[in-house]
């Protein structure tokens, strides 16, 4: 008797297990923008048919929302700030705009090649990506972090009140880089590079471009490795 109750709570612990890791796959109409929220990590993933995979231990109060072509990717309100053990993948068709919020992060372990992208972290996001990009529009404010590589004609980089952007490897013909408030930059420049500093901030600039221009202004410091 004692054995059969044993293994009726294994039973019922591995039921209430494979409840809590439920997965949740949801189509999706096409968008071009996804913002993420609430701790949430995030794989893209490019694909013919948008849609989204939510894995992990809360995914039944994952809620997202479609409108105009953005995605919404947040917990539920009771939830808030609670989504570290939610994983979700998006199988996205066309991405103009990533941005991140609150904690989340944002990877793509494939390239994503395009002529044109934006990128927006804040409030300690952290977005991690390889891209093959013509044109690039980066911000990163408020704690957030972007962490790319890869090639981009043109880079433009705002960073403000300790953002993060660690670029180094992201290999850029032309960069503009302007930091206002405190911020950490490490960017790769092969052509030209103008960097603009402005009440405190540091920048590394790698890749020994021809065309350098830098102003400071109340404090920060602007170094080159050739």
């Amino acid at each position: 008797m004692k054995k059969s109750l044993f293994f009726l709570s294994l039973v019922f612990a591995g039921l209430a297990f494979a409840q809590a890791q439920s997965n949740r796959e949801i189509d999706l109409k096409p968008f071009h923008t996804i913002k993420v929220f609430d701790l949430i990590t995030v794989n893209l993933v490019k694909s013919e048919t948008p849609k989204i995979l939510i894995k992990g231990r809360d995914a039944d109060q994952v809620e997202f929302i479609e409108k105009d072509g953005m995605l919404k990717i947040r917990m539920e309100t009771d939830m808030i700030f609670h989504g570290e053990d939610t994983f979700v993948y998006v199988y996205y068709t066309d991405l103009e705009i990533i941005d991140g919020n609150e904690g989340a992060q944002i990877l793509s372990n494939e390239l994503i090649e395009q002529s044109r992208l934006e990128i927006r972290v804040q409030e300690g996001a952290r977005v991690e990506a390889g891209l093959k990009v013509e044109n690039l529009e980066l911000r990163a404010v408020t704690g957030g972090i972007l962490e790319l590589k890869g090639t981009s004609q043109h880079q433009n980089l705002i960073v403000n009140t300790g953002g993060i952007a660690e670029n180094e490897r992201l290999e850029s013909d032309h960069v503009t880089v302007k930091v206002q408030a405190g911020g950490e930059v490490e960017v790769y420049a092969s052509k030209s590079v103008d960097v603009a500093v402005r009440a405190g901030g540091n920048v590394t600039v790698y890749g020994n471009p021809s065309q350098r221009k830098k102003k400071r202004f109340l404090g920060g410091n602007i170094d080159f490795v050739d």
